[in-house]
This record gives C-alpha cells, sequence and structure tokens, in this order.
C-alpha cells in the first residue's frame, strides 16, 4: 500500500529559538542592595517604637494597652518616613510593603517584650507559695508540719495536718514556725508577717535558705477557741508587692 505523502513537502519547518532576556547584573545588584538597606532602616525604625513604647509601660502598668497601640502608629508612618530616608516607595511591590510591615510589627514586639521584661524592667509581683506552718513540741522533740493545700473534694484551700488527728494547742509546750517559699524575679526588700489581722502589725520574717522564710513564736500566744490567722506581706525593689491571704485559719483547742 503506497504511503500518503504529506502536503507541503517542500516547505521548511520553523523551528522555535528560545533567547532568555538579557540579564542586568548591575540593576540587579542595586535593586537588592536598596532592598536590604530599607529592611535595616526598617528593623531600626521599629526597635525606636519597641523602645518608646517600653519607656511608655513602665511609667506606669496603666499605659501598657496605650504602649502597644504604638505599633501601629509606626506602621502608619512608614509611608511617610520612608520618603524623608529618600526610599523610592513607587518602586515597591505589594512584597516590599508586607515584607517590611512584617519587619516592622516582629522588631517593635520583640524590643517591647524584651525592655518590658526583667531585667531591663519588672511588673511581676512576688510569690508566696508552699506555706506550712511547723508546730514542735518542746517536751518530746515532735515536730508536726500543717499544710496549705487546695483540696478538690470541697473546691478550696485547707490546713492539712501531716499526722492525722493532730491539733493545735495553745500551750507554751508548744512551738510555732510559720514558713513559706518567697521568691521574686528581682531583688526582695520587704518578706514580714501580721498575726491575727491583715492590717496588724507586721515582723519580719526570718531568712531560713533559698526562698524560704520562717517566722517562730510560742502556741502560748494564741487563744483557744479561735483561729491561727496570719499574713504574710512581700515586696520587691520595684514597689510590686503581694499579700498572701488564707481562706481559712486553724483551729486552736
Amino acid at each position: 500500500m503506497a504511503k500518503k505523502r504529506k502536503k507541503d513537502k517542500g516547505r521548511k519547518e520553523e523551528e522555535y529559538e528560545f533567547k532568555p532576556p538579557e540579564f542586568d547584573e548591575k540593576e540587579f545588584l542595586k535593586k537588592e542592595l536598596r532592598d536590604t538597606r530599607t529592611v535595616l532602616i526598617t528593623v531600626g525604625y521599629a526597635a525606636l517604637f519597641g523602645i518608646l513604647a517600653a519607656v511608655l509601660a513602665n511609667i506606669s502598668s496603666k499605659l501598657i494597652g496605650l504602649s502597644f497601640l504604638l505599633v501601629f502608629v509606626g506602621l502608619y508612618s512608614l509611608k511617610y518616613f520612608y520618603p524623608l530616608i529618600k526610599v523610592k516607595t513607587e518602586d515597591f511591590q505589594k512584597k516590599n510593603w508586607a515584607g517590611n510591615v512584617a519587619w516592622f510589627f516582629l522588631t517593635f514586639l520583640a524590643v517591647w517584650v524584651l525592655t518590658f521584661n526583667y531585667p531591663v524592667s519588672d511588673h511581676a509581683n512576688p510569690a508566696v507559695e508552699d506555706v506550712v506552718v511547723w508546730v514542735t513540741n518542746e517536751t518530746t522533740g515532735d515536730v508536726v508540719g500543717i499544710d496549705y493545700k487546695y483540696v478538690a473534694s470541697s473546691g478550696s484551700y485547707a490546713w492539712i495536718p501531716r499526722t492525722e488527728g493532730f491539733t493545735l494547742v495553745a500551750s507554751g509546750q508548744y512551738w510555732i514556725n510559720i514558713s513559706a517559699h518567697v521568691s521574686d524575679n528581682g531583688i526582695l526588700v520587704v518578706t514580714e508577717i501580721a498575726i491575727g489581722s491583715v492590717g496588724g502589725t507586721y515582723s519580719e520574717m526570718t531568712h531560713e535558705g533559698v526562698n524560704r522564710y520562717g517566722y517562730e513564736f510560742p502556741a502560748e500566744d494564741l487563744t483557744s477557741g479561735t483561729s491561727l490567722v496570719f499574713f504574710i506581706h512581700a515586696a520587691d525593689d520595684h514597689d510590686n508587692e503581694l499579700t498572701f491571704v488564707p481562706v481559712v485559719g486553724i483551729a486552736v483547742t
């Protein structure tokens, strides 16, 4: 069977040749340097706003929310700031604006958080934890601890003796040591305790070890039929303070 001849046999097939656009290395480098310079300027500008926000927040804790709003002021001001430093924003694409906005926000947030926290500044109150009342029997030498713990079954805190059935007796035979773990991310300047009333006379607690403070007194100072109630007040060198207030006292017999 004869093969069918192709039409236009004599026509030469057109060949397609890909010609890549000319690469302007000089212009490419100029653009990369310009973008890098813009990012560095944006980071420095954001850091300035972050520091200003931290200074504002450190003036008063009431200004923390207002200080954070400076990030939006800074972002809005970018379109006016760039022309002042001769950055040609008309050459920006959407990705340039998006990238610079992201750099500004992340830098502001990092500087604001770092300068708003210890050791640059301190806004955290001291912590009073692991409170234990130690009762020592001077006659036998026995020591019983009474822990301040959260009881899930009752949904509240209570004083739980480590020896079942133990009761606190108002007697000269016993000595009481109120011990607590008091800590702060800065420097504690006040660790004191008041017995009976939160507005009563406060006495300085004795440092017993790493973040441990205690106060000792004879059980005969208590009154039978009442409760042992005390309040621990702690403050640091940045005027942050906390008063431990137990929800219930320890029954005295």
